[in-house]
Order: C-alpha cells, then structure tokens, then sequence
C-alpha cells in the first residue's frame, strides 16, 4: 500500500534564499510522524506545502499515491482529507466557539443558520477534544490554551485522514496535552495518519512512531522512536552536543530589589507575596491558569491589583505600563504576535520602538537619530544573534525564536532593573531556548531581577534559583536549592500541597 503521503525531493526559495533542500519523508497510514528541527529547519515551510500555501519550486508531493495538483489550495487539501492546527490561531473572537469550530461550512436550513444546531453538532467535537464549554460561548472570552483546542474542534470537523499538528501544545496544561494525545491515539487506531511538531522531546517520543529531523532546510535523518533516544535527536537537530543547555545558578542570596506584598487580582490570584533579588531569577510554576500570568501583568501595571509593591525600600504604584517603565521594568508577553513585536513592522522598528525618546536629538520625538538608531539596532542583533536578512526585513517574516528575541531584545537598551517573562521559550527550539536561558542568566549576573512563568516543568527547574508554585492563586510551596525537583514541582501543582508559604 502507498504512503498517505509522500514528500518527494522537494526544494523552495524565497528572494533567491533557499529554504529546503530536496526534502523527502512519507507518513505511512495509521502512522504518527513527528517532524523535529530548530526554528527556522524548514519544518512551517513543508508543511505549507502539503496544506496547499504554498507551491514546491521542484519535487513532488503525493497524497494517497496520487500527485497534488498544481492547483493545490488549503480549501482542496481540507476536502480531501488533509486538516492542521498551528500555534498560532486563527479563531474569530467575536464569534461563538460554535461557529468558529464550523468556520467555513455552517450547516443551513433553508439558507439559514440556526444557532441551536450549530451548537448541538458542535458539542460531540467539543467533548471529543476534553472541553466542557458552552458552545455559544464567544471565543474571545476564552484563555489561550482552551482557544488552541477549539482550533483542535475545528479540524476535526472537516473529519480528516492526515491532521498535522504543529506546535499546538505549547500553551496547554498537561490535561490538556493529555487530551490532544487522546485524539491523536484515537485517529491512529482508527487508520487515520498525524505529523506532530513540538520542541517538547519528552512529547515528541510519547506520541510518534518515528521521527524526521530537519537542519538548514534537509531531512538529516530518519529514525523509529523505539530506536533512538534524546541525545541522538539532539544531536542531529543542532550538530553538536547539548550538554550545558541550562547555565550554572546563582551563588549567594542578596537583598531583594523588588517586594510584592499581598499581591491580589481579582478572579486570578489573592495575596501573593514575591522577593525579586539581584543576580536571581524567580520562577512562577503550577498548572496553567493559576494566576501567574496575572502577578506579571500586575507588576507592569496591566491588571487591576491590590497590595504593596516596593522597589529599592521605596513604595511604588504601578497603575500602568507607562509608570512600570519609568520604574524600569521590563515586561515580555507570552503572546509575541499580538503582544510582543508588531508583525507588520519592520526589525529595525520593534527594536528601536523603547528607545524612541533616548535615540531623538534633544529629546524630541518629532524626529530620531537614524545613526544612533542604526548602531542600536545592530548591536542588538549582534548581542542576541537575531537572525535577519536585514533590519528592513519586517518582524512577521521571522522565526518564532527570533521574534521572542526581539521581543525582549528591545527592552535591553532601556537598562530595565526588573524583567518580566511570560513563557519565554513557548514554541521555540532547544538550540534557541539555550541562548535564552544563558542570556537570561548573563542579565541575572549583572544585576537584574527575573520573574519568569513557564508551563516546563524541566525548565522552571533548570533556570531558576527558586520557584514559587501557584495553585488556586495563592503561593503554596517555595522551593530552591536541593528542594527544586521536577517530582516536587509536580507535585505542589497538582496537589496544592504545603500550607500556604509566606516569604
């Protein structure tokens, strides 16, 4: 029997910039195949041209042994079977849950759509993907992770052979991967075929039968699951060993340059007490959705809060970003597209963007010192290792690792005191997370205070000189030095346990 699909010697350039390189793999039916590169390997790129986004320069791709056509679109592929889900969403959130699940295909009676039968038909596929919500819900009332397995609904719908799933489990719990996981076992026993990306290894060898690597836009390898291990696929994506992914940690223990007293939002979190210190970088775990979102939003005056906040022995209000700046904190969301960098902007500008008072001539913002502006925005991608065409080029023709790096590359010239992280590393690879994490200890070391959140456990362990778990919204357990374990962490989040901690 023919593979369900079959990518054969494909290539692609863009602006005489080749992105692959006679890239070949097939999925075979009733196959799970994780297809595993850094940022930037080729890996969006092939999958744009299976999902019909985009056209090979030269190759082949066969789906259920016959070629696509030359005509291949997203609307051909989702009928013939082919449904996808990537990181970023594309819901709308002024629509219900129910219509976005049928996005594109609202079943009519008569030439009209009924609410109630979409809600009705969308609740199987709802249940199906590990959601209890109203379907009449509006989608832009949701949290993220709820919106990425809507996304999951959606495709479902189309009742696909081939689903491609491409970093969606970066934002969800692990319940909710645990339900993403399900399906995916579901459709396998079913005789159906998925291609899973993730940067997660431990997910990537839960869930697939084998493993395409991609490296500068070529497959490097092919191997079964049962066949390999980390340090091989490691080894393959980056070239070289990955043994010192996590910097060493501090030593010592100064005094805090931040303190949050009773730190509460409403509906999130409730009397959080946080010391952010010197040369330390603090870490906020527990399961999504406990309120660790909310204590960054709060610091950098972005969520109505309550409690007392000092800086340096001093009492501050943080009321807004504008006050959380002239403080010099420095805030990094977990959403870069909407939040982070703005897409449509050019490298060059999101960089500069902090920096506009400090790079204008007598302080004027009618007008900017292109060469101050041109030297800062070199040495930030030079310290950062942003990889770019040019500062030209604009921010969404970048990889999702290098526009998490000029998004908090562009706070750097503000000298921030303070660094706020929401999921620094979501969606990003292993050779990326560890300039990040380094980079983020070589900020530690020279005298800022970090507060990062992560949905990583191995991460939050590996980086931080102490975690603060949340459950409920309330800090629970605190752990640094030998008490910080994966077994530990995992244990407070999901069990809340420990009596409420108090610095």
């Amino acid at each position: 029997m023919a593979p369900l699909l079959s990518v054969e010697a494909v290539s692609k350039s863009f602006a005489g910039n080749q992105v692959l390189r006679e890239v070949s793999f097939t999925v075979e039916h009733g196959e799970v195949l994780a297809l595993v590169g850094e940022n930037g390997a080729g890996k969006s790129t092939v999958l744009s041209l299976v999902t019909g986004l985009l056209a090979p320069d030269s190759g082949l791709v066969r789906y259920d042994g016959t070629p696509v056509p030359r005509a291949w679109s997203p609307h051909r592929a989702r009928a013939a079977g082919i449904g996808s889900v990537h990181q970023e969403l594309s819901l709308n959130p002024h629509q219900s849950v129910a219509e976005n699940v049928f996005l594109g295909a609202w079943p009519t009676r008569r030439g009209l759509v009924r609410a109630r039968d979409l809600a009705e038909r969308a609740r199987p596929l709802l249940e199906r993907v590990g959601l209890d919500v109203d379907p009449h819900t509006r989608a832009g009332r949701l949290p993220l992770g709820t919106l990425q397995l809507v996304e999951l609904a959606k495709a479902l719908a189309g009742e696909p052979r081939l689903l491609i799933l491409d970093e969606v489990t970066s934002a969800l719990d692990e319940d909710q991967v645990a339900a993403v996981f399900r399906v995916v076992r579901a459709l396998r026993e079913n005789g159906g075929s998925v291609i899973f990306v993730s940067h997660r290894m431990a997910e990537l060898f839960a869930i697939s039968d084998r493993l395409t690597v991609l490296k500068d836009g070529a497959v490097t390898a092919t191997r079964e699951r049962t066949g390999t291990d980390h340090d091989d696929v490691v080894r393959l994506m980056i070239g070289r060993e990955l043994s010192d992914l996590f910097p060493p940690k501090a030593t010592g223990l100064g005094e805090p340059l931040l303190r949050a007293r009773e730190l509460t939002v409403p509906g999130a979190c409730d009397s959080v007490d946080l010391d952010l210190v010197r040369g330390r970088i603090l870490g906020l775990g527990g399961l999504q959705g406990q309120g660790q979102r909310e204590v960054l939003r709060a610091l950098f005056g972005l969520a109505r809060h309550s409690g007392q906040v000092t800086l340096d022995g001093r009492p501050v209000r943080i009321t807004s970003p504008r006050e959380a700046i002239r403080q010099r904190v420095a805030y990094v969301s977990e959403d870069r597209k909407s939040e982070g960098v703005h897409t449509t902007r050019s490298v060059r500008d999101n960089l500069a963007l902090p920096s506009l008072r400090a790079l204008a001539p007598a302080r004027r913002l009618t007008t900017v010192s292109r060469p101050a502006e041109s030297r800062l925005v070199a040495e930030l991608i030079e310290r950062l290792r942003i990889k770019t065409a040019s500062p030209a080029q604009e921010a969404r023709r970048l990889s999702g690792g290098n526009q998490q790096k000029v998004a908090l590359a562009k706070w750097l010239p503000t000298a921030p005191r303070v660094l706020l992280l929401a999921e620094p590393t979501r969606g990003i690879d292993i050779g990326t997370k560890r300039e990040i994490y380094h980079l983020l200890r070589r900020l530690a070391d020279e005298g800022m205070a970090v507060l990062v959140t992560s949905g990583d456990t191995m991460e939050l362990v590996g980086l931080c000189d102490e975690v603060a778990v949340l459950y409920e919204g309330k800090v629970v357990e605190r752990l640094d030095g030998p008490d910080l374990t994966e077994e530990r962490l995992v244990r407070a989040s999901v069990m809340g346990t420990g009596s409420v901690a108090h610095a």
